[in-house]
């Protein structure tokens, strides 16, 4: 399963989550160490790339890491946090949907710029094999 795949799932799950959220009227009191709306959308991007990622072999060839702690490192915050905040957003339909559409949006720009990046790689590899087919038949006509 594709990197990517496994982003829109984590983003449909979402979705759902939000969405079953929309049933209850009760908007939570605003916490006092609430992660900054910005913030929050950094987080969960990097969130969904190490949920991503944590499947794909790093450079020391591991595979199935986990990778959250990192990411909770990075933010300096701690899962308490991150649960407290996210419950706050997800009380806020409407705000939790710009959040995460803003979240699709960097994830869908990401996988862009890479799949262009893997087409230069391809093309590059096959003009290299054009090129050497065409120096091996030009040595031979040469004979």
């Amino acid at each position: 399963m594709t990197t990517v795949a496994i982003m829109k799932r984590i983003l449909c799950i979402a979705g759902l989550a939000v969405l079953f959220s929309c049933e209850s009227k009760l908007n939570y009191e605003k916490p006092k160490d609430l992660i900054p709306k910005d913030e929050m959308i950094d987080l969960l991007y990097d969130m969904h790339l190490a949920v991503g990622t944590s499947n794909v072999r790093n450079k020391n060839f591991e595979k199935d890491r986990n990778y959250m702690s990192l990411v909770y490192e990075k933010y300096n915050i701690d899962s308490t946090r991150f649960a407290i905040s996210n419950i706050y957003y997800t009380s806020r339909v409407d705000e939790y949907e710009e959040m995460f559409e803003e979240v699709e949006r960097r994830l869908e720009e990401l996988h862009l710029m890479y799949e262009s990046e893997r087409d230069s790689i391809i093309r590059e590899r096959e003009r290299k094999i054009l090129n050497k087919e065409n120096l091996e038949s030009s040595s031979e006509i040469k004979k």
